[in-house]
């Protein structure tokens, strides 16, 4: 019996030993995150950039926006169409109206996603906070001592997740990525962002991929051209 109870108390006391350690490599990785994402915010209002968007509905390309990216005097982002845009061709007769009609569900659906879209990108290190102080967050350890992936259940909304993979010892975000949805909690849509690291160490959002496979829709961004911002 005594044998019994030392073997139990040696398990309880390597089980709570590995409870806190998970514990502890959890709170670093949130506060690496957290400090990276708040850094990266500041410093890049510096920059300028070009972001293009490039829809697609059913595997085809419809559109490519473009514009130059820069933060104002106010530190509110602004963006201005360059002008390298691909314009639709128009159909004529009843064919172009039914065309022209699903063309105008499909755009109402894509504003709706590019708004939603908005809503976590890039993310933001207080609603992370707020996540883990839910006690919510899980850790999974990718390459153990350097990589990890941590998510983030009901980040934006009840029902989503966001996931951000970060390279620990070097502080660098490698990637990101969202499940929830756009209109219906039924038609689920992804988000995946592909993190970059500019020369003086700001994180950005270097590449986004939209998807909703009920609506055949893809959106891509792509961020691109950093520079140091002229000053406007």
């Amino acid at each position: 019996m005594k044998d019994l109870n030392k073997l139990l108390l040696l398990i309880l006391l390597v089980s709570s030993a590995f409870a806190n350690g998970q514990t502890n490599e959890l709170k670093e990785n949130v506060e690496v995150i957290k400090k990276k994402l708040v850094e990266s915010k500041e410093k890049i209002k510096k920059y300028e950039w070009i972001e293009t968007i490039t829809v697609f509905i059913d595997g085809e390309q419809k559109s490519v926006k473009q514009n130059q990216c820069y933060y104002g005097v106010d530190g509110k982002l602004t963006k201005v169409a360059t002008g390298a845009t691909t314009p639709e061709k128009k159909k004529p007769g009843l064919r172009g109206k039914i065309v022209e009609n699903k063309k105008e569900e499909m755009n109402t659906y894509v504003e709706s996603a590019m708004a939603k879209i908005k809503t976590y990108i890039p993310p933001q290190a207080e609603k992370i906070q707020k996540v883990y102080a839910g006690g919510k967050v899980v850790i999974h350890i990718i390459e153990p001592g350097k990589k990890f992936k941590v998510d983030f259940p009901d980040y934006s909304q009840a029902g989503d997740m966001v996931a951000i993979t970060l390279d620990k010892p070097n502080k660098l975000l490698l990637s990101y990525s969202v499940n929830t949805f756009v209109e219906d909690a039924k038609d689920p849509v992804s988000l995946n962002v592909v993190f970059k690291t500019l020369p003086d160490g700001t994180s950005y959002v270097d590449d986004v991929t939209f998807n909703s496979e009920s609506k055949k829709i893809k959106i891509v961004m792509q961020n691109s051209g950093y520079k140091a911002s002229s000053g406007r």
